[in-house]
């Protein structure tokens, strides 16, 4: 599946989920998850420069940061900008055709979500926190 067949799928369970979830999120991470499973709460590090950087899951330092009070994902609320992908900036510059897995630096990517918002008080561009966050699917 190509990046821009990743995105026609996304939307399609976002539509599927709408009605019965307020907040649905793609989430990015390397940790194998299952249909169903409650994510724990994510960790702010708000001293990075590139939001990609960020200490290896349970490690000292990770465990050091900011705990939130919910799971960080792209928010796939569709009515947030005309054109969104989550995930990736711009599909400018990207090989359109090229293996969807491969645009992005974790092993996984799911569309998970709940039904209360959690807090943040330094979300990145496009960022949501889902409280009580459950995955629905997983696109790889």
């Amino acid at each position: 599946m190509n990046i821009l067949e990743m995105y026609e799928k996304v939307k399609k369970i976002y539509e599927q989920y709408e009605e019965s979830y307020w907040y649905i999120g793609l989430r990015f991470e390397d940790k194998e998850r299952e249909i169903g499973e409650e994510c724990e709460c994510s960790r702010h590090n708000g001293d990075r420069e590139d939001e990609r950087e960020f200490p290896a899951y349970g490690t000292d330092e990770y465990e050091e940061l900011e705990e939130l009070d919910g799971t960080s994902a792209w928010n796939m609320d569709p009515s947030l900008m005309k054109e969104y992908h989550p995930g990736v900036q711009s599909l400018r510059g990207l090989d359109l055709e090229k293996e969807c897995s491969r645009h992005f630096t974790t092993k996984h990517c799911y569309v998970i979500a709940g039904n209360r918002q959690g807090r943040h008080d330094d979300p990145d561009q496009g960022e949501i926190v889902i409280k009580s966050a459950v995955v629905l699917e997983q696109i790889f």
